[in-house]
């Protein structure tokens, strides 16, 4: 992981710490750090708190003497708290989609609810922020209204109408289940072309489809596509901000089951994503050594040295980060869309969010604008802006 890094600076040796503390027994050693300070140590609790890490660091370094023992306590009781909720979760996941089941809808769960209960030691190691469930675009409005009628919540104030939301995103308006656990209802696997400032991958949903398992009464993405669907997120819908988790995501995943890397290769290369797969799978090999992984993909040109401060970039001014990065990597017209609020596919016209929510369109853009300048005062936003507008540049050159 060490040629992930993006120099020598105190917050890069922090971030390489915290990754190295997360890896495999065997791994590449993280650097040197006897001589944290406890402000070290708390800004990497802070980091891991974060992205979710805390309950797999007290799986990986309960019994470390060089951590501190009021940090370690604390990683114990996030796995305490994650336990409980991945409880919560469970019966979420069971109820809602028997519920899509039972009205005749296909409902198939993605990523994290495969992960925690059929590839992790223990579903707290893997904590979910929502449910995940993808559905045919054809069934995907029948299915939000059912769910609203058995008395699921709009999370947020909807800026996009359902129907604008099935033509420009990738799911539907988040719902909060009655038992407060958040739903997504997708009805594509990752975003549309022209939602990015870089190429999207091609996906073959039928196909997907055809493919999923059923686990007792729960379909899923088959395990290769899931490692797919991981990569595809992380890398192309994201830039990485879904962070480290995606690592030990992709470790379990493979102790788990076994994939086929011809199939892998030709499906990346067709669909598009061939590059992601070798930034991913280079990460990888760093984090989980003694993985039977493929020689680094054919015909990948090497990646830029940016994956592990990407991977713990700072999520509070990724917004601000993006808009940049999209100036950078977009040009101007993709920024005055940004800064204006707008969305579009490559084949149709923009369209605007409702921010009355937000005080009106003035309002918002001002706001967002006047905060994007504010926040490029911060070298750390600059850079966290370039590395964005790098990755996007490298996975369309």
């Amino acid at each position: 992981m060490a040629r992930g890094a993006t120099g020598g600076s105190h917050a890069t040796r922090r971030r390489l710490v915290l990754i190295g503390l997360l890896a495999e027994p065997g791994a590449r050693p993280a650097p040197a750090w006897p001589d944290l300070s406890g402000d070290d140590w708390r800004e990497i609790d802070r980091m891991a708190q974060v992205h979710r890490l805390q309950p797999l660091l007290h799986h990986r370094q309960q019994d470390n003497p060089a951590i501190p023992r009021d940090i370690r306590a604390g990683w114990r009781e996030a796995f305490r708290e994650s336990a409980l909720w991945a409880l919560q979760v469970s019966g979420e996941l069971a109820a809602t989609h028997a519920l899509l089941d039972r009205a005749g809808l296909a409902p198939v769960a993605l990523k994290g609810a495969w992960l925690a209960w059929h590839a992790y030691p223990h579903p707290a190691l893997r904590p979910l922020r929502d449910i995940d469930l993808w559905l045919p675009a054809d069934q995907i409005i029948a299915a939000y209204g059912l769910l609203r009628e058995q008395g699921y919540q709009a999370a947020d104030d909807a800026q996009l109408s359902l129907d604008q939301s099935l033509r420009l995103d990738k799911h539907l308006p988040p719902l909060v289940s009655p038992r407060g656990v958040l739903v997504e209802l997708h009805h594509r696997l990752w975003e549309i072309p022209g939602r990015m400032d870089h190429g999207a991958p091609l996906a073959d949903q039928d196909e997907l489809r055809d493919q999923t398992i059923r686990i007792g009464p729960i379909a899923y993405l088959d395990p290769q596509d899931t490692l797919a669907h991981l990569i595809i997120h992380a890398v192309y819908d994201h830039r990485l901000d879904c962070g480290p988790l995606l690592l030990a995501d992709i470790a379990f995943l493979l102790a788990r089951t076994p994939i086929d890397w011809d199939r892998f290769a030709r499906d990346a290369r067709k669909g598009g994503w061939l590059k992601g797969a070798a930034l991913v799978l280079d990460m990888v090999r760093d984090h989980a050594p003694h993985l039977a992984l493929p020689p680094p993909l054919p015909d990948c040109p090497a990646p830029p040295g940016i994956a592990a401060d990407l991977l713990l970039q700072e999520l509070d001014t990724r917004q601000s980060a993006g808009v940049i990065a999209t100036l950078r990597a977009g040009g101007l017209r993709a920024f005055v869309l940004r800064i204006l609020a707008r969305r579009a596919d490559r084949a149709g016209a923009p369209v605007a969010r409702d921010l009355r929510g937000e005080g009106g369109f003035a309002a918002w853009a001002t706001t967002r604008l006047a905060r994007t300048l504010r926040e490029l005062s911060r070298s750390e936003v600059r850079g966290q802006s370039r590395r964005l507008a790098t990755l996007s540049r490298w996975l369309d050159s």
